[in-house]
């Protein structure tokens, strides 16, 4: 079993601390293999007892087996075959299956009352998802605002009102700053959705509607970097779009359409 499949199959297990702990390693994985657990400690801005019950957590003997586990993962071949690829195709028609079938009036009313929508990505690719959102809903003349940095974002917050709705887009959705939002959000009882690969994590568990999907990493073969596929992010855009017309087609004909 992968580090990662480790963190996966022990989810349920750890706390915020730990996730936060988790993306730091996840992202730093050739750093991480060199630190002592004091300098990944500092860097997780943690204790070190921490970096041990997370090791824990996930099955391991403690952080020597850690270290173990990043050194095989670094040194693994690259392997990409006609499975890996199959499997990512398959991950992409499950994503479509969900968002053809599952049921999402709600996502749509909070579109339709909001009085103001904005969208936040955490990243590269989740805000060019945000403007690919505030794009196609264009065509249906709702006005979408994508907040860009963190000044923005704060003005948006000291301005926030009732009816205001947020989509929220993220890859782990572990994010410290989307889920710190997340938070402050539910906490002001305004209507969020959330967009995140995984069907658990952190987002998740402070917004009012969630779109999750699996994707799974594979090595390039460069140095240690690993690959994701993010064309999710753009199906499920595509998908709330069609599926939204096909929403307001139906309350057009039943005469329910505000």
């Amino acid at each position: 079993m992968t580090l990662d499949e480790l963190v996966e199959s022990h989810y349920d297990e750890l706390n915020e601390n730990d996730l936060y702990i988790w993306q730091y390693i996840f992202h730093h994985k050739t750093e991480c293999q060199k630190m002592s657990i004091q300098q990944l400690a500092h860097a997780c801005n943690v204790s070190h007892t921490s970096i041990i019950r997370f090791t824990k957590k996930i099955g391991l003997d403690g952080y020597s087996e850690l270290k173990v586990y990043l050194k095989w993962s670094l040194n693994k071949q690259f392997d990409f075959d006609s499975y890996s690829m199959r499997h990512s195709s398959d991950e992409l028609k499950r994503t479509l299956d969900v968002m053809e079938n599952r049921d999402l009036d709600h996502i749509f009313h909070n579109i339709d009352t909001a009085g103001r929508i904005f969208l936040f990505g955490t990243g590269e690719v989740q805000n060019h998802a945000a403007l690919e959102f505030k794009r196609e809903f264009a065509y249906r003349h709702k006005i979408m605002h994508v907040i860009e940095g963190n000044t923005e974002l704060d003005t948006v917050l000291n301005n926030i009102l009732p009816d205001d709705f947020f989509i929220l887009i993220s890859l782990s959705g572990d994010n410290e700053r989307v889920v710190t939002l997340a938070k402050y959000l539910h906490k002001m009882n305004i209507q969020t959705l959330g967009i995140a690969r995984h069907k658990r994590n952190l987002l998740s568990q402070y917004v009012d509607d969630y779109i999750g999907f699996e994707t799974s990493d594979f090595h390039t073969g460069f140095q240690d970097k690993s690959y994701c596929c993010t064309g999710h992010f753009f199906l499920i855009v595509n998908m709330l779009f069609l599926r939204y017309l096909e929403y307001c087609s139906s309350k057009e004909s039943n005469g329910s359409f505000s």
